[in-house]
């Protein structure tokens, strides 16, 4: 029997993996509703750009206030998060990387009369900034990139 070692891996491949793992506790954070947790993958400060909501130019704006801002917009909402096709660019130093990745969104709302969900299903890609402060991987810049809704979208504001 082969026992694999974390420790033979390469660096390149280890920081991909973190990054990987750091968006899959991001994604996981929404759908939990786990704000603690949005925010310890956040840094201090982050750039925005959200292509589907033409409201909210693109602006670089504190991770608490990011956080808050998903707080209140999705309060009430059942999520699934799901991304895929991740592709990950490190620089030579591992300081900072940047990632693609294709995401789906299911957000659902009950009905005050609960007959009947509402819903808003999202489709595109994400493009992530990342840096590296002493081992430990941040998100410093989020642009969602909208391919399609499905569904109500008055329900996912």
């Amino acid at each position: 029997m082969i026992t694999w070692n974390p420790t033979d891996m390469s660096d390149a491949a280890s920081d991909t993996l973190a990054v990987h793992d750091l968006l899959a506790r991001f994604f996981q954070a929404f759908d939990d509703h786990d704000w603690s947790m949005m925010r310890s993958c956040l840094c201090d400060e982050l750039f925005v750009i959200y292509s589907s909501d033409q409201r909210v130019p693109a602006s670089t704006i504190s991770a608490e206030r990011y956080v808050d801002q998903r707080r209140g917009a999705l309060k009430g909402f059942v999520m699934q998060h799901n991304f895929f096709n991740l592709r990950v660019e490190l620089d030579a130093a591992g300081r900072s990387a940047t990632a693609r990745c294709n995401y789906v969104i299911h957000r659902f709302h009950p009905t005050v009369d609960d007959t009947r969900d509402q819903y808003c299903h999202s489709y595109g890609h994400y493009v992530f900034g990342f840096v590296n402060h002493s081992g430990i991987w941040r998100i410093t810049r989020i642009a969602q990139c909208l391919l399609r809704h499905e569904g109500n979208r008055e329900s996912s504001r």
